[in-house]
This record gives structure tokens, C-alpha cells and sequence, in this order.
């Protein structure tokens, strides 16, 4: 099956996310738009006292002067560091990389503040290519804050102070950086007529490695900049996460292998089936638990409880599966066991979430009370697993499997409103917990694009049925009820709309 965002490998097809903004598309590389020399003419003259309440000075006299050659900007690089799946990653070994970044950087800020012949009275047409192919258009939404933006028009120049760059790359296995967390400190001096005007600017940035160059997929920016109208300083700021990809609802199949720790994740029976669906377009979400005991078609395999179709035939036999019982085209799958749950949860620092009654199961190790409550890894594990005194026994306990990824989801919101780089603890704990037909660079579009969404927009379901036996087993068998319920999040990614 083919997804036009991403070219990963999924049940047999081809998978992006997306149709239309979906994806990590081939990027197109804009060109510097030829060189446009600006010639100001006299300019109007600034009011002394107000310039000066804006820490803003003008000298005695103020003449017309041709645009002059752009002052060199130096980028200091006072901060490197790595961390891949095996753990930390020697600065040496990075070395090449960051020497690459650095000059992205500067010339980044070389045309967003430096140089009068890219600006273009505002417009700076040379930024798009520092930027993910669909991130150019919230990036020209926040140009006032990502450049000189409307106050190019009226400055001379820019005398370049401070550029401090700080780095942290997350690795693949090979110690090669596929994601970039950077962070720069830029000060400089804008010259307008003879007004001596102070640019300071404090962004963090999320890059990735995209046909050979480094480009920005998210941002988070604040910056003191004189408004265009006054020539007064004011503070703005601005945030900028990918979209979640496209305008097509998106499905991801999350599976909990019933795997020990000393037992291979891919070939033992699911204890988890949950479909994970945003809709981009509506800003809402849904999750859907299949309970593990599920009578239902295994294709090749006949009827058998659907957990034993990742023992039969791995997480892509699970895919088509859930494809075929619930008309649901799956993006991609995610599949962690036990001992890889728990190390997750403990590597982003635990989870916090209400406990809906009181648990108290010596199978599962669940003994809580009900409310709010922070649950570390094992805590977590066992309360997705109690089944024993939760109503509705295994639907119950995919209701708060549910519960926990809503969590989650949670503490990611949290985790990258405080820092954007704490992207890259969870991208190095999926990448240790964790199997998918993802990348690394698709996981982070994923992770930052999910972020956007709020929790409470999401409603988490369970696909209801009733119990029976067949050859001594016990089993679920879905009706009616579940049918309407798959056939709903199909529609569009949400429920009952």
C-alpha cells in the first residue's frame, strides 16, 4: 500500500503520511533568487525620545548611503553533544556533521539578518530552502520572528554581534545523525538612517538530514526586534510544531507483544491491539482497543483468536488482519513487548493519569486507588495488564491500555513545551523499546506532529463483544456493535462525527 509522505515498508506496500502535505516529501531546494541590491534613498527621520525609551540611539545627522557589503557573521559552536541507541556518542565522531550545521546556521542567519541583498524588502525569498518542504508555509507565518521580517525595509544594515550555536544530534546505530536539536543565541545592531537599532533573537530548532542538506522541521523562537511602525522594541514570539501530516485521517496500529524479557518481541502472541487515528483536518483523534481474545480471520490461518496472528506471521500478518476485520488502511504499526514498555515509560520519566476505580490484582502486580497518580514503568505495565477485577475483564483492561496512551500523549505535549530537545530522549527510547516500519526521520515528523494534539480531543473506545467458548478457549466474539464502531473510525479518523 502506498503512502506518498513516507517510503517505508509496511505489510507489503509502500507507506507515507499522507496524500497531500502527508509525508516527507522529496524537498525542493529554492534557489537564492537572484541578488537584489537595495539603494535607500533619504529616509524619514526618527524621533530622538522616542528611540531612545526603546534603547534605540541616533546620531547628529542621519544621510541617505548606498546598502554596504554585509559584515562577516561568525558562528560559535560552544556546545556539542550525541546520543544514539547504544548511548552517548563522542563529539569527535560528530565532528564533520557539526562543522555541516554550523554553516547551515550561518548562512541561515546570513539571510534572515545579515545581508541586505537577500532580503528583499521583507520578503526574504532565499529562506525557504533552509526548511522542510512543508514547513515553508508556517515558516512565512512567523517570518517577523524568524528574520528582520517588516523592519528590512527600513534598515541600511546589520552589524552581527553575538551567534552562539549549541548542538545535540540523535544517531542511528552507525553513529551517522539523523536528527538535530539546535539551539541559537544572535545578537546584532541594525543601522536605519543613522538609528541605531538592537536585534536580539533566542531560537531552538528541530533539523533533519534531507537530500544531502540539513533542514528545519520545527521551531520555537523568541525575539526583540522594533516593530517597522515605531521603531520600538517589543518582545514576540513564536512556536511552530510540523501539522499533523495531510488532510487524510492517519491510523497507526500499536501492539503489545506478549514477550518476556528473554523472549523475542515478533513471535509470540500480541497482549495489545490498539488503532491510533488522528484526523489533521478536524483536530481530533480516536483509539480503538481490540480485545486480544477476538475470534475473528487470520488470513492464511483461518478463525483463531486474533493476538495469535503476530505468532503466526509477525506484525505484518497483524496489520493485514486488522485491516481486514476492520476496513481500516494502517500507516504503520508500532510493536514494543513487556520489558520494552516499561524501560520506555521509566526513559520519558513516567506517566501521570487518573486511575478510574480501585485495582488490587497479585496477577498483574495492580494495586491502586482511585484518582490521580504518577506511575513509573513496572507501575504502568501492570496497570495495562490487570484484567482480573476491572470491569468487563479484557475490554476493561483495553480501556485503560487506551488510557495509558492517552498519557502519554500527554507527557509529550508537556516534555516539549518545556524543551523541544527532549524530542530526542524519546526518539532514542523508541529506537531501544520499541520495532517499527518507520524511520527515525518519520518518527520524529510523527512524535512532533502528534504533539499538537490535545488529548481531550481524542476518544478512547473499546470494540465491545460478548464471551464464548470454542475448543475449551475462551473468546471474544465482536457483533454488531464493534462492526459499526470499525466502520465508523474508518469514515474519517473519529468517532461520532
Amino acid at each position: 500500500m502506498t503512502h506518498p509522505q513516507f517510503g517505508v515498508r509496511v505489510a507489503g506496500g509502500t507507506l507515507a503520511v499522507s496524500k497531500s502535505t502527508r509525508a516527507l516529501v522529496a524537498v525542493l531546494v529554492v534557489a537564492l533568487i537572484g541578488v537584489v541590491v537595495s539603494v535607500f534613498a533619504f529616509r524619514r527621520p526618527t524621533a530622538p525620545a522616542a528611540a531612545a525609551s526603546a534603547g534605540i540611539t541616533a546620531s547628529p545627522t542621519a544621510s541617505p548611503a548606498l546598502t554596504p557589503s554585509p559584515a562577516p557573521l561568525d558562528v560559535k559552536l560552544r556546545r556539542l553533544t550525541g546520543r544514539g541507541p547504544d548511548g552517548i556518542v563522542r563529539a569527535r565522531t560528530l565532528r564533520q556533521p557539526a562543522d555541516d550545521l554550523e554553516q547551515t546556521f550561518a548562512d541561515l542567519y546570513d539571510v534572515a539578518f545579515v545581508d541586505p541583498s537577500a532580503w528583499d524588502e521583507g520578503r526574504f525569498p532565499g529562506l525557504d530552502r533552509f526548511f522542510e518542504g512543508d514547513r515553508r508555509r508556517a515558516m512565512r507565518d512567523d517570518l517577523n520572528e524568524l528574520s528582520l521580517g517588516k523592519l528590512a525595509g527600513d534598515l541600511d544594515s546589520v552589524a552581527p554581534g553575538r551567534a552562539r550555536l549549541e548542538v545535540r544530534f540523535v544517531t542511528d546505530r552507525g553513529d551517522h545523525p539523523v536528527v538535530a536539536f539546535a539551539s541559537m543565541d544572535f545578537r546584532a545592531r541594525g543601522d536605519a538612517g543613522g538609528v541605531d537599532v538592537p536585534i536580539r533573537q533566542s531560537a531552538r530548532y528541530a533539523l533533519e538530514r534531507t537530500h544531502g542538506a540539513w533542514r528545519i522541521s520545527s521551531w520555537d523562537v523568541s525575539a526583540e526586534i522594533p516593530s517597522s511602525a515605531s521603531v520600538k522594541a517589543k518582545m514576540r514570539t513564536a512556536r511552530s510544531v510540523p501539522e499533523p501530516p495531510g488532510g487524510d485521517p492517519l491510523f497507526v496500529l500499536v501492539i503489545g507483544s506478549d514477550a518476556r524479557p528473554d523472549q523475542p518481541v515478533m513471535s509470540t502472541r500480541a497482549d495489545s491491539l490498539h488503532i491510533v487515528s488522528v484526523n489533521p483536518r478536524l483536530g481530533r483523534g480516536a483509539i480503538v482497543g481490540i480485545p486480544r481474545d477476538s475470534y475473528v480471520p487470520i488470513p492464511g490461518h483461518g478463525m483463531s483468536k486474533i493476538n495469535a496472528a503476530l505468532f503466526y506471521g509477525g506484525p505484518n500478518l497483524v496489520v493485514r488482519t486488522v485491516e481486514d476485520l476492520t476496513g481500516v488502511h494502517v500507516d504503520a504499526y508500532l510493536l514494543t513487548g513487556f520489558d520494552g514498555f516499561h524501560r520506555a515509560v521509566d526513559a520519558i520519566g513516567g506517566l501521570d493519569l487518573r486511575v478510574p476505580y480501585a485495582m488490587n490484582d497479585a496477577n498483574s502486580g495492580a494495586h491502586f486507588r482511585p484518582g490521580r497518580t504518577h506511575l513509573n514503568g513496572r507501575e504502568a505495565l501492570s496497570f495495562s495488564r490487570d484484567r482480573h477485577d476491572v470491569p468487563g475483564g479484557d475490554l476493561g483492561r483495553s480501556m485503560n491500555q487506551g488510557r495509558v496512551l492517552l498519557a502519554t500523549l500527554q507527557r509529550l505535549r508537556d516534555e516539549l513545551d518545556k524543551d523541544p530537545e527532549r524530542l530526542s530522549s524519546w526518539l532514542v527510547g523508541a529506537l531501544r523499546f520499541a520495532r517499527t516500519d518507520l524511520s527515525l526521520s518519520q518518527m520524529t515528523e510523527l512524535l512532533l506532529a502528534a504533539s499538537a494534539f490535545e488529548p481531550g480531543r481524542i476518544h478512547n473506545e473499546v470494540a465491545w463483544g460478548s464471551g464464548a467458548t470454542v475448543g475449551g478457549q475462551s473468546i471474544v466474539r465482536l457483533g454488531s456493535r464493534a462492526t459499526a464502531l470499525f466502520r465508523d473510525v474508518a469514515r474519517d479518523g473519529v468517532l461520532g462525527h
